[in-house]
């Protein structure tokens, strides 16, 4: 039987050997030559990681030398050839038009039923060990990966499926999102009016159906004080510590081409509607008593994990050019967690477009 496989291998009688194969089974399914040309027959019909699970099983199964040195030499060739249809197919996606147009990837989590196959299929995909590969791939919350060409982005973005969800955008989608900010609403019911101011600081009114919010983003940033703390031998030292949070909430109006966002510090409490019996509550009430009136009123999915995404996106930042951040907070100094939850909330505002 051995050589009749080997025969038809020989040949390229694929059908033959599939056919021989499936009778050697039959008689003796533990022989380690039967694995060996199984795996060979996957290699030759472009079935790789089929052909590739199988030669690692038996680096690890038979003692024979012989058989270890060509499942050893079968494993080079399918990761030589995987290497080589890789570069050609990331080659061709550079030459796409626009693919030399700057973009961000974002891993987000797999389902924890999928994770180990995603983990494995990550490592597959940027050429890295399973233990790099498990550090990468997200449990909760989306993590910004990497910037590069969108050719790059987009080829590794439809790589990882469908494993491994994704967002991926470019920088100028981004920049060209119409981003408002919210001053306060006129009105909640039965449709929402808001007055807003846009990037020019220019003021004007808004209206809209809350069944035109097709998701909501929300996230807390860190605000920094300078400190004054001892150093050594006693000295004063001043660090940059965080003395408080400040809520944003995006509403994203897709048909519209829009995103609303409000922020608790930067919202107009004494204008516009009341939010509650007593004027004198101070603001983070009255900012939960709008939230409570917004639940009310919105369906559809909330994105809410920011903190994971914004502690990885510091490190990217300053690969990309000036991006508007849209958010007029009145800090000491700039700080980039206001682009961070920029681009969070505009990845998935361009998930939810594509």
């Amino acid at each position: 039987m051995e050589a009749q496989v080997a025969a038809a291998l020989e040949i390229s009688d694929y059908q033959q050997a599939a056919k021989l194969l499936k009778q050697w089974r039959t008689t003796d399914p533990h022989s380690p030559m039967l694995r060996l040309y199984a795996a060979q027959l996957q290699e030759r019909t472009n079935r790789l990681e089929a052909a590739e699970k199988n030669y690692a099983k038996l680096l690890k199964q038979t003692p024979s030398g012989k058989i270890m040195a060509q499942a050893r030499a079968g494993i080079t060739r399918i990761q030589q050839q995987q290497k080589s249809e890789k570069a050609a197919a990331l080659s061709r996606a550079k030459q796409v038009e626009g693919g030399n147009e700057l973009a961000i990837l974002a891993i987000a989590p797999p389902s924890p039923e999928h994770r180990q196959q995603a983990i494995a299929h990550f490592a597959h995909v940027f050429n890295l060990d399973a233990y790099s590969a498990r550090l990468k791939v997200p449990t909760s919350g989306c993590r910004l990966y990497r910037v590069g060409p969108w050719g790059e982005i987009s080829y590794f973005a439809q790589s990882l499926q469908p494993h491994t969800p994704t967002l991926s955008g470019l920088v100028k989608d981004i920049k060209a999102i119409q981003t408002l900010q919210i001053c306060y609403f006129e009105a909640l019911t039965p449709s929402p009016i808001a007055l807003f101011k846009n990037s020019d600081g220019q003021l004007g009114k808004i209206s809209f159906e809350w069944s035109q919010v097709t998701q909501r983003v929300s996230g807390q940033l860190p605000i920094f004080e300078q400190v004054i703390d001892l150093g050594n031998w006693g000295r004063t030292v001043h660090k940059e510590k965080v003395q408080d949070y400040t809520q944003v909430l995006d509403l994203h109006l897709s048909g519209r081409k829009m995103i609303l966002r409000l922020c608790d510090r930067l919202y107009h409490y004494q204008k516009g509607i009341s939010l509650t019996d007593q004027s004198e509550l101070n603001s983070r009430i009255q900012w939960n008593q709008l939230l409570m009136h917004l639940n009310q009123s919105l369906t559809g999915s909330h994105q809410n994990q920011f903190n994971h995404f914004g502690q990885a996106a510091l490190e990217f930042i300053p690969l990309l050019p000036p991006i508007p951040a849209h958010l007029d907070l009145d800090r000491r100094a700039p700080s980039d967690w206001d682009l961070a939850f920029h681009l969070y909330s505009s990845l998935y505002y361009l998930k939810q477009q594509s």
